[in-house]
């Protein structure tokens, strides 16, 4: 299976295949160990950044922590496996560093749990090929590095020359915000641009499910929406929106574009959890769609 099979798939028995077989380590898959969950020792922080950098600034990769590689004949390959104690605690500080790791940041980075028995086990980290490069290791000296073959090198200044200098491309991300929490609230629906190129030609579809509705009073309360509204979308969604001429989204900028609620009044208290489904593109930028659950508590 490929890497991104194996994020979402793989076992513990696929770990202890690793081992009887002598896994290798490979464009990739890499394997490390962890002294504790803190990840407080710097050569642990280190792999963090190193494979964040590398794995970021080439084409993708995952990072198998609790497995100890070593060479057999000349060969970096799985040879034994070191479960973690505290993974909830592991999880939470490989996304606390995730940030803290590289710059620029690296979006779409997962971490996963696979669990032997209570809170024991192995950690996964999923590091997406990154189009907004090259990254630096922060936690590993300030240096660029790459992927080659089974290892991390440090880049040379011409490689780091030419990631600068590949074309730029925008990065749309979903988000919302809750602007009125209580027995009325409302929420912003938008999307921040994280590429390092303008987006333009925008598209942004929505629907939701439970008792929130788009606003008929747009984002200001006189109808202004933050792009075009379409009445007849044909995007599977309920509604959905289109960027006018000369309109971008720059990069690092949120946009603002609909807002939902309960109605003007509230028809009720919210009582329920909200599922908004989108979907979004942009010149340069495929169609993307997801959902996000903004849970009770958050609204009130």
């Amino acid at each position: 299976m490929n890497y991104l099979d194996a994020f979402e798939k793989l076992t513990v028995a696929d770990l202890e295949g690793y081992v009887e077989r002598r896994q290798e380590e490979n464009l990739h898959l890499e394997f490390k160990l962890l002294r504790d969950a803190n990840i407080a020792n710097a050569n642990d922080k280190e792999n963090l950044s190193r494979a964040l950098s590398g794995f970021a600034n080439s084409s993708g990769g995952l990072v198998v922590w609790g497995v100890d590689a070593r060479k057999q004949d000349g060969i970096d390959c799985a040879c034994e496996l070191k479960p973690i104690w505290q993974l909830a605690k592991l999880l939470g500080r490989l996304n606390e560093l995730t940030g803290d790791a590289v710059e620029p940041y690296v979006a779409g980075v997962l971490h996963r749990a696979i669990e032997i028995d209570q809170d024991r086990g192995y950690a996964l980290t999923l590091v997406p090929e990154s189009d907004t490069g090259p990254h630096m290791g922060k936690l590993a000296g300030g240096h660029y590095f790459k992927r080659t073959g089974d290892g991390f090198y440090k880049m040379e200044h011409f490689d780091i020359a030419d990631m600068f200098g590949r074309r730029r491309r925008p990065k749309l991300r979903f988000l919302y915000s809750v602007t009125n929490h209580g027995a009325a609230p409302e929420v912003r629906l938008g999307l921040r641009n994280e590429g390092r190129a303008s987006a333009k030609s925008l598209f942004f579809a929505f629907s939701t499910e439970g008792t929130m509705r788009r606003s008929e009073f747009g984002l200001d309360g006189n109808g202004h929406e933050g792009l075009t509204w379409l009445r007849a979308p044909n995007s599977g969604h309920q509604w959905a929106y289109g960027g006018t001429p000369g309109f971008a989204i720059h990069p690092s900028m949120a946009h603002d574009i609909a807002c939902i609620n309960l109605g003007i009044p509230a028809r009720t208290a919210p009582s329920e959890d909200v599922v908004v489904r989108f979907a979004f593109a942009c010149e340069d930028q495929p169609l993307e769609q997801g959902k996000v659950v903004i849970a009770l508590d958050e609204l009130k």
